[in-house]
């Protein structure tokens, strides 16, 4: 069996485990991505992103796969990947309740997969898999934690950008007025979910992923974390100045529906524009994984 049919067997018992493991994941993400952005679409280019950063390591995968022994190789990696999946088949119950528990499943029965299936890529999938699994859970429990302090700090920050601009507004906390020209009174709030948790949080998975593939030394991947949850706090209070500059122009459902999309469309440019910056950046020594799976340095 070559390394296609291998890779298409992982992702073929991956996908039909996930129906038994964590069957209303996608439900629960189009509910979810519905209440945040009115739309599913988002969830669309986010996917292929992940997959041309993974992509970009099949040269060692291929490697992988194509030194795959038969079914009786490597029996206690196959073995632990069948206990994992069965774990995750009798919590379906509990994991099934939230988006975010969902898609944890959903990436450790991938992972359960690829051992059950094609062993030899336990060494290289774990990362990705340790990776997708805080990118998931993190922000759940940083909003938790943090949001209502971020709120507020972007809500001032807001309300400064927003004086030197000179909109009709009325802070109170971090609850607002706007007065419309058009009219309209807008009444809002800058929630913890509007506290750039989420981007911080996305933005960091994703660097994460870029420093597996594109094997950029620590020094650099730390400089672009740290100027990114900087350059990502000052975003999100520009994008409450640009909501509210929509709305007094446009009135208030002009502001409502802008409000849907314009922070995932600043992220987007905003990661294209680091994605930018770090590929210029300096390289580690290291070079991947050898067929056992082990990390290796170039002589």
């Amino acid at each position: 069996m070559g390394a296609a049919s291998r890779f298409a067997a992982w992702i073929g018992a991956g996908a039909a485990f996930c129906l038994a493991t964590a069957p209303n994941f996608l439900n629960l993400l189009g509910q979810s991505l519905g209440d945040t952005f009115g739309s599913i679409f988002p969830a669309i280019p986010f996917a292929a992103l992940l997959t041309l950063i993974f992509a970009l390591r099949w040269k060692e995968l291929r490697g992988l796969l194509e030194a795959e022994g038969g079914p009786a190789s490597e029996l206690r990696t196959r073995g632990l990947g069948a206990g994992i999946l069965a774990v995750l088949w009798l919590s379906e119950p509990f994991t099934g309740k939230t988006v975010e528990t969902a898609g944890i499943s959903v990436i450790f029965t991938l992972y359960a997969a690829s051992l059950v299936v094609n062993p030899l890529t336990k060494g290289m999938l774990l990362p990705y898999a340790a990776i997708y699994t805080v990118g998931l859970g993190a922000p759940f429990v940083l909003q938790w934690a943090f949001g209502e302090p971020l709120a507020y700090a972007s809500a001032v920050l807001a309300s400064r950008f927003v004086g030197v601009v000179g909109l009709p507004v009325v802070w109170q906390g971090t609850q607002f007025q706007l007065f419309s020209r058009t009219g309209d009174v807008v009444n809002g709030f800058v929630a913890p979910g509007c506290s750039s948790v989420i981007s911080i949080t996305t933005f960091v998975g994703l660097l994460a992923l870029m420093h597996l593939d594109m094997k950029k030394d620590i020094r650099s991947t730390a400089v672009v974390a740290v100027a990114g949850v900087a350059v990502l706090t000052l975003l999100n209070s520009l994008r409450i100045l640009l909501l509210m500059w929509v709305g007094y122009v446009d009135g208030a459902s002009t502001f409502w529906g802008v409000h849907n999309w314009i922070g995932y469309a600043m992220f987007l440019v905003f990661y294209l524009a680091a994605l930018t910056v770090y590929s210029k950046m300096g390289r580690s020594g290291v070079a991947g994984y050898s067929i056992s799976g082990t990390p290796y340095r170039p002589p």
